[in-house]
């Protein structure tokens, strides 16, 4: 049981659902009731004879039942979530040999949207599609840079700052440029929420502060009467959420923060999560607001409406896909990278599609169990549309075998700190690092180049060779300063120091290093 749960969730959970638990109970209660009987002396009359047989029979179907439940649950759990999933193939004639497990003996469906269903009890519906070569807009910047930036300028008040599970991406909205955004988090037994910090790239932030008339009394950090989460709790005993699914953004000076949640349901034997709407966060007078939006559409909201968390579950079961045999002794399934290039955000990036412009949650898949970092499917699933009590579609997206989109993550990492040596001066051997590869579109991924934590290089490179990787200096103002091809970008080494960026100083300093080097070397003809 769990703290937070009330006794109606704790039944719903393990009892009247007609789970383990339940069967469990009743198990024993038989069981203690055989024992009493037959200790009375006179058990051995008919009547009790009869009572402890039936006691016995009931035993035995309870034993069965609980073990039928209990073999069945985790199957049950991805039977829920499989319903909202589709797997979409290139050609259903040639399928990819990575889901040749899923195909095999699937038959022709008359389910609306399904081409096809597999073979297993789990009925995984298969679409016969093309993924949108179109991708997504590209980001500004990485998470650990915007860290870094909103960390570096929010430290301006006592017992608040910024909570980095509650960081989020947000696309252009109503006017405003994409940006990075992250909730100011209060402590303590008094301090409340202290805001939302806004990073676009450049090396400023824009805040907008919990005060005056925007001004409340409780904080995610706080204690006893500064607790959010007890006032959530007693406010939405049915509704849960996680910490990472919490955001923020500014709308004009106010603050406003957005806690995706989730709730239980019955589900044949046991429950299982599913949307459960929004929990709006505002500042009124001093006083907490607190508003429950049950359905949110595309654009209503700057970032995810849908919760992160959820997706990640959804994801995860789609290993059951294919029946109990082919995730359990052939490891059907897909799983993101492990590679250190994406370490600590490696799945579920929040992008806006190029040609629809919605926000979708998009994650880069490799095979389950497989040491190969090659992507490929993509996990799609809308971010920015929730319907409380039901799930978003969840599409995983399977490359052809000769699709350019199917990149090893590793393989292209090294190709950009190769293209970054030879072009963005000592930025390498000065501890420079690339983080957080993101796809834009066909085989072109985003990457950035961070020194000290800082974003200082914005490199799109190609996986297959296809266009000139383009890197972009960013300078302290948030100024861009494009180069593309071989050789580093040097006319400006002849301007004034002072008007330089950082990087354009490495960059020339690099230049007259190398050109020094050269004049040192012995001529041919000594």
């Amino acid at each position: 049981m769990k703290f937070n749960q009330t006794l109606e969730q704790f039944m719903l959970a393990n009892v009247w659902s007609g789970g383990g638990w339940l069967f469990l109970w009743l198990i024993i209660g038989f069981i203690g009731s055989i024992v009493i009987v037959m200790l009375d002396e006179d058990w051995k009359k008919t009547s009790n004879i009869v009572v402890s047989v039936l006691l016995l029979i009931a035993t035995v179907a309870s034993i069965v039942s609980f073990t039928k439940v209990n073999w069945d649950n985790d199957k049950d759990e991805a039977r829920y979530y499989t319903r909202s999933m589709t797997f979409v193939v290139p050609d259903l004639d040639e399928t990819p040999a990575t889901v040749r497990y899923l195909l095999k003996g699937a038959t022709e469906s008359s389910r609306e949207g399904c081409d096809m269903v597999d073979a297993s009890d789990m009925h995984t519906c298969i679409v016969e599609g093309d993924f949108s070569p179109e991708g997504w807009e590209p980001r500004v910047g990485s998470l650990d840079g915007a860290i870094y930036a909103i960390k570096r300028t929010s430290g301006d008040q006592q017992r608040i700052s910024l909570n980095e599970e509650m960081m989020a991406y947000l696309n252009e909205w109503e006017g405003q440029p994409a940006r990075w955004s992250g909730v100011l988090d209060g402590t303590g037994k008094e301090q409340p929420l202290g805001g939302v910090s806004e990073w676009d790239g450049s090396s400023e932030t824009t805040d907008c502060k919990f005060e005056d008339k925007y001004a409340l009394d409780r904080a995610f950090g706080g204690e006893r009467g500064n607790s959010l989460p007890n006032l959530l709790a007693e406010r939405f005993p049915a509704l849960r959420y996680s910490q990472s699914d919490v955001w923020g953004y500014c709308d004009g000076d106010e603050p406003i923060v957005v806690v995706p949640t989730t709730k239980q349901i019955q589900f044949k034997g046991r429950t299982v999560d599913t949307a459960g709407g929004l929990i709006i966060v505002r500042g009124e007078d001093g006083q907490t607001k607190l508003t429950h939006v049950s359905n949110a559409k595309a654009g209503d909201y700057p970032g995810p409406v849908y919760p992160m968390s959820l997706v990640e579950r959804q994801r995860e079961t789609s290993k059951w896909a294919a029946g109990r045999k082919n995730e359990d002794r052939r490891s059907f399934g897909f799983e993101p990278a492990t590679s250190e290039a994406q370490a600590g955000n490696t799945s579920e990036y929040l992008l806006k599609n190029k040609t629809t412009g919605r926000l979708e949650w998009v994650t880069p898949l490799t095979l389950r169990k497989s040491t190969s970092e090659l992507f490929v499917a993509y996990a799609i699933t809308p971010a920015d549309v929730v319907d409380d009590g039901n799930l978003n579609q969840l599409s995983l997206y399977i490359l052809a075998e000769d699709d350019p989109r199917r990149v090893n993550i590793d393989n292209l990492e090294a190709d950009a700190l190769d293209y970054l040596a030879k072009n963005a001066g000592t930025f390498i051997s000065n501890g420079g690092k690339l983080v957080e590869f993101t796809p834009v579109d066909g085989d072109i991924w985003r990457a950035f180049g961070e020194l000290k934590g800082r974003v200082v290089y914005r490199l799109e490179i190609s996986a297959g060779d296809n266009i000139t990787p383009k890197l972009v200096s960013v300078g302290p103002t948030g100024n861009d300063n494009e180069q593309s091809g071989e050789g580093n970008d040097t006319e400006f080494c002849g301007q004034n120091p002072s008007d330089l960026t950082p990087n354009q100083l490495v960059n020339c300093i690099q230049v007259m290093a190398d050109e020094l080097d050269q004049r040192q070397q012995p001529s041919s003809e000594d």
